[in-house]
């Protein structure tokens, strides 16, 4: 009886789960959501409500709403809500808490945050369009943005048009706002729509914190040369580029007992710090590139207090340093080296903790891996590379032995005897690059980039009678930059706004370059 009973029921749940199988269901739904009705209705004129509901045939969630919407005319954040910020719904609520211009026709670019529910299908750049006037404002521009240094341009910048009116002026960027916005969104290109007749300016920058205001210390800019007279058929290329910020010096601070730091922003090639002090003081000062800050290291600090006078080219600063009397910490001197492995396109370098002011060629000797000597020069780069130079070859071995006073720091201090090794490679192990740029405008700077951004090696062309050969290259993927340096001082010079410059032009390989060990590569451009 019980096996009967126990054979029933693995029959019946066999049969019930057979019953209740589920369909397999038919094809995946990737239609995206469809816009039904909205009240008011879509494009109205005399716009007065607060309120506006936008209905589609399923539901629906919003992505990213903060950075996808585009208001054009901006509206403050705190201007208006929008619903669902999260979860899902049938419709779309914009709730209006302040009061929109007179006469002026106002979009809702969702860009591609709205998708449906179940699959997140996007209905891409769906628009709400409205106007407080008696019509639809109707006319358009369009362009696309790319990066002038780099060969990636950043995503999200910002596009917006000004007024040429009784109020514009060029500061309008920093405090004011823009008549219309667009956003490249994740692309390089941007498109106003329902435009009013006018002539504008137009920029675009870089808008990290959203606010429609360009802060030059940490954002990215691009304008237009001319003013935009709309209505127009022109397509706008716009180069975007970081300004360099008019130098400033900051207070200074002490970590270190012989050390004070100096933060700074701008160009330092004209900057002169002297110290004001009765006693005749031994100081050398030392930059950190990536850090922004200077270091003014001292032989001694059995001073109170210190005058320095800053001077670069028309900033002028002058601050009175107190030393600290709590007792600080003090750098020694140490020298390293960064690899063993030593590039033939490179230098043999030691870097040192502490600024050298002596070196004695002397007390440092050079071998090769057969123990000859090698004839060297000495250089002491920037007080804290000692650079070791002579002709590196290949597949080969450096000795290198410092003797105790072969170096002297700041403070007087020299090493003990120091050891180091260094090998080179096989010239089999390295590729070469002939470039030849086409149809650019001479002098050329020319740099070779590898995937990390890094600048590999650089060439200047003065003329095209001058050759571009990148030798010793490691394998890898790599671009070339070209810029056509306009006025002739052998760097990047980036733009201004206010003075209305343009960044130099700058031009990119369209392909990767992939080198490999020994081949021989031809490039042109």
């Amino acid at each position: 009886m019980v096996k009967k009973i126990i054979l029933f029921f693995i029959t019946f749940s066999i049969i019930g789960c057979a019953k209740r199988g589920t369909p397999d269901g038919g094809p995946k739904d990737e239609d995206p959501p469809i816009f039904i009705r909205s009240q008011p209705p879509n494009n109205s004129s005399n716009f007065d409500s607060e309120n506006i509901r936008i209905y589609f045939d399923e539901y629906i969630k919003l992505e990213k709403i903060n950075s996808q919407l585009i208001v054009s005319p901006p509206i403050e954040k705190s201007g208006y809500s929008i619903f669902p910020q999260s979860g899902a719904s049938k419709f779309i609520d914009i709730d209006l808490k302040d009061s929109l211009q007179k006469n002026s026709t106002y979009s809702f670019n969702f860009g591609q945050a709205l998708v449906d529910n179940n699959e997140g299908n996007p209905l891409p750049f769906f628009k709400y369009v409205l106007s407080t006037g008696n019509y639809i404002d109707s006319l358009n521009i369009s362009g696309n943005i790319r990066d002038s240094y780099n060969k990636d341009t950043d995503e999200f910048i910002t596009a917006m048009l000004y007024p040429i009116d009784s109020l514009y002026n060029d500061s309008i960027i920093y405090n004011g706002k823009p008549l219309y916005v667009s956003n490249t969104l994740d692309s390089t290109n941007f498109n106003f729509t329902n435009l009013k007749k006018g002539i504008y300016k137009l920029v675009a920058i870089k808008d990290y914190n959203n606010n429609y205001k360009y802060d030059p210390l940490t954002e990215k800019i691009a304008f237009n040369q001319t003013l935009v007279s709309i209505p127009t058929d022109s397509l706008f290329d716009l180069k975007i580029f970081k300004e360099s910020p008019e130098f400033k010096i900051f207070k200074p601070f002490q970590n270190d007992e012989n050390k004070i730091n100096f933060g700074f922003q701008g160009d330092t090639e004209n900057l002169d710090i002297e110290i004001e002090n009765e006693f005749n003081l031994n100081s050398v000062v030392t930059f950190d590139k990536e850090k922004d800050t200077l270091y003014v290291w001292l032989e001694n600090s059995t001073y109170d207090s210190l005058n320095f006078e800053i001077n670069n080219k028309d900033y002028q600063k002058n601050y009175v340093f107190k030393f600290q009397k709590k007792e600080l910490g003090k750098d020694s001197l140490q020298l390293k080296q960064q690899s063993q492995i030593l590039e033939l396109s490179e230098k043999l370098s030691l870097e040192s903790t502490t600024p050298l002011i002596n070196v004695n060629n002397k007390k440092i000797e050079v071998y090769d891996r057969d123990s000859i000597p090698i004839s060297f020069e000495a250089i002491l780069e920037n007080y804290t590379n000692l650079v070791l130079d002579f002709e590196v070859l290949p597949n080969d071995i450096y000795y290198v032995y410092v003797k105790p006073d072969a170096v002297i720091d700041i403070f007087q201090k020299t090493t003990d005897s120091l050891n180091f090794t260094f090998k080179t490679k096989k010239i089999s192990e390295y590729g070469k690059i002939f470039f030849n740029p086409i149809q650019k405008k001479y002098p050329l700077i020319i740099d070779l980039i590898n995937t990390k951004d890094e600048v590999v090696d650089s060439q200047y062309l003065a003329s095209a009678s001058d050759n571009c050969v990148f030798e010793n290259i490691l394998p890898g993927e790599y671009t070339i930059r070209v810029i056509e340096d306009k006025n002739e001082n052998k760097k990047r010079d980036t733009g201004n706004f206010l003075g209305k410059i343009q960044p130099e032009k700058t031009y990119f390989n369209d392909e990767i370059i992939k080198v490999r060990a020994n081949w021989i590569l031809r490039e042109s451009f």
